[in-house]
């Protein structure tokens, strides 16, 4: 019993989880939609199959259990009278020796007892009975028995195996051995319907079987139900790698495609018509979209108006399919592979058609309800201004959507990044701290970890802004250049590209991105866009200028290296502090920009005190000797701007005053 579970289990894995292109190793990134505009306009993800079958009926009224696990539970056999359980382990023991009469007459007792002295092995019995009978040519008799067990557990007997679910698969199996398709099928899916996996599973083999054999195919499309079991599969399964396309005949998906467009009036419209858009069969697409009226036909239906160039059209269907789709529903097969939610798809699709048309604050009203963190962040920190997304975060202060929680990843620290909110503020924080504008940017740390870095960051440039002295100004900027660069990623990283903070700068996304791009070039869909434009003026404009100081990734080491450069500008070019200084820059931007390192390296050449080993230069650095500095003769001066507006200010008072004496010299001889 436990070998066969375990066997079961095993081919649920392998059944009912569809085949997709598969990709080299790497981490398990959250759904990026806008990384791939193409791909998110052309392609229309498909749902699971294991998820759709348990819909092809109205959800069931009876409440029967569902037993599919690879133990029995605890208990499950015993728990009855003293007379049904030795009639019943009777009939048991004889049926494993093959004595089928025999086993037949236990059965029969136990539900000849009182109907009080029979509650727990009462669907044991008829159980086992309807088995027996269906294993021979009893068929009629195998019916009213597996019917017989449903009718028990209504009444109120017990049903600790999910006897009265698993009758239906044992109903359907004669059916399907006879030749009656459509009878085992609507068994089948009543069974998927209570949430079966056995139930899926068999009507998955059917399915499959069916799409092969033509006679049983036309059998199956004239009931409903069957039309909206090859749809589905045409649909979720269409993409099958067992399908091999020969060109001398044609494939399964397409002579499927082809007998489900024959029926008229068919069920199950919208699954044919989002088959035939995954298969680049956009007639058939366009001719059955809008027989439905529901969200996945609308999302057809809208691909269908981009392709033509309706984008007005496109915008009004998406808006309509969203609607359509829970919030949370998820396509994806297992519960521990990444969501797949077809809301969040619509709208990221609106959001793409927002930006085209240059409306970025509806483009952000609309990507914050994909929970999509990457493409949240894209247009937070690159398309709006700072200006707009403060207004944003506090005009969605208490908004629903501003708490979702985005799909986790192992690079995400649960105490910092609780919500959407918590990570647009720490965006804005960052975004407001690389523009210069510190005070302003602690408002948004405030609460996190990086605060109190952030603060100390803050307080030395504004240190260095004010210094009265060189050498006071040169400390503060190194005191700067130091924390930008052991916590530049936390306090000045940019979200998206060229840091990718969301991924902890663990990951280049850009380069995942393109190799999905590539891997998914050549699809029909995609094809049919043709050269739509992809992106506009205005947003490439807005691209440019909230880009970061430096373009490369990790940019905040190149923010180091400038302030190092700084501050030795400050020093005498013949101290200890300045070759130290100069060696810090080097070190900050060593596996980012080499040909930086060669020119501080040449310019500590030409001008530093070769203090130390001079082969550890941007590797190993002696911290600068502030000190020394001041306690020698040639302290630093201060700052010859200063000095002249001192003088400026001086002579503004001085001359006035010598003027004033002069007169009254003059009035006293008088």
């Amino acid at each position: 019993m436990l070998l066969r579970s375990a066997l079961t289990f095993l081919v649920f894995l392998v059944v009912l989880t569809p085949v997709r292109r598969a990709h080299a190793c790497g981490p398990d990134f959250p759904p990026v939609l806008l990384g791939d505009r193409a791909r998110l306009l052309a392609e229309l993800p498909d749902s699971a199959f294991l998820n759709e079958v348990p819909h092809l009926l109205p959800k069931p009224a009876d409440t029967f259990v569902v037993v599919e696990t690879a133990e029995e539970p605890e208990g499950a056999r015993t728990g009855g009278g003293a007379r049904e359980t030795e009639l019943y382990q009777s009939g048991a023991k004889a049926f494993h020796a093959g004595h089928w009469d025999e086993a037949r007459a236990r059965f029969q007792e136990v539900l000849a007892l009182p109907s009080g002295e029979r509650r727990r092995f009462s669907t044991f019995a008829a159980f086992m009975l309807g088995r027996m009978a269906g294993a021979g040519t009893e068929l009629e008799e195998a019916r009213q028995r597996f019917a017989e067990v449903r009718a028990l557990v209504r009444e109120g007997f017990d049903d600790p195996l999910g006897l009265a679910v698993a009758s239906l698969g044992e109903e359907a199996r004669p059916l399907l051995r006879a030749g009656d398709d459509t009878g085992a099928i609507r068994l089948y899916a009543e069974q998927a319907a209570h949430g079966s996996w056995n139930g899926t599973t068999s009507l998955m083999f059917m399915a499959r079987a069916i799409a092969r054999d033509e006679a049983r195919l036309l059998q199956v499309l004239r009931e409903p139900l069957g039309q909206r079991l090859m749809a589905t599969y045409a649909w979720t399964r269409g993409q099958e790698i067992l399908w091999v396309d020969d060109k001398e005949s044609p494939t399964p998906l397409r002579r499927l495609l082809e007998a489900l467009a024959a029926v008229p009036g068919l069920a199950g419209a919208d699954r044919l018509a989002a088959g035939a858009w995954r298969a680049g069969r956009f007639d058939l697409a366009e001719r059955f979209a809008g027989q439905e009226r529901t969200p996945l036909a609308a999302w057809v239906q809208a691909k269908l108006a981009v392709r033509r160039g309706d984008k007005a059209a496109a915008e009004r269907l998406l808006a309509e399919a969203a609607e359509g789709f829970p919030l949370q529903e998820n396509w994806a097969p297992q519960d521990w592979m990444m969501p797949q939610r077809p809301r969040a798809h619509v709208e990221g699709e609106r959001t793409l058609l927002a930006l085209l048309r240059g409306d970025f604050p509806q483009a952000a009203e609309l990507v914050l309800k994909t929970c999509s963190w990457p493409d949240i962040a894209y247009v937070a920190e690159r398309v709006l201004t700072v200006e707009e997304l403060q207004r944003f975060i506090v005009a969605h202060a208490s908004s629903p959507e501003l708490r979702c929680k985005p799909e986790p990843g192992l690079w995400q620290e649960e105490n910092e990044r609780q919500d959407v909110n918590a990570q647009l503020r720490l965006l804005l924080g960052r975004r407001l701290l690389r523009g210069g504008r510190g005070q302003e940017s602690l408002e948004y740390f405030r609460g996190t970890k990086w605060e109190e870095p952030a603060r100390k960051y803050v307080e030395a440039l504004e240190q260095a802004r004010s210094a009265w002295r060189d050498l006071d100004e040169a400390q503060a900027l190194y005191s700067a250049a130091r924390l930008a660069r052991s916590m530049g990623m936390e306090m000045m990283g940019t979200e998206v590209a060229p840091d990718w903070a969301w991924v902890a700068g663990l990951y280049d996304v850009g380069e995942w991105n393109a190799e999905i791009q590539r891997a998914a070039e050549g699809s029909p869909a995609r094809a049919s866009l043709g050269d739509l434009p992809l992106d506009s003026e205005a947003e490439r404009a807005r691209l440019t200028a909230h880009a970061p100081p430096h373009t490369m990734r990790f940019h905040y080491r190149s923010t180091a290296a400038d302030l190092a450069e700084q501050a030795a500008a400050l020093v005498p070019p013949r101290s200890q502090a300045y070759a130290a200084l100069l060696c810090h820059a080097a070190r900050f931007v060593a596996r980012t920009e080499p040909e930086r390192v060669q020119r501080l390296w040449t310019t500590y050449v030409k001008n530093g005190a070769l203090i130390y080993d001079t082969t550890l230069f941007g590797e190993r650095c002696p911290e600068p000797d502030f000190e020394r500095l001041r306690n020698q003769k040639l302290a630093m001066p201060w700052r010859t701007w200063r000095l002249r507006t001192l003088a400026m200010v001086g002579a503004s008072f001085l001359l006035p005053m010598m003027g004033a004496v002069v007169l009254v010299r003059r009035k006293r001889r008088q």
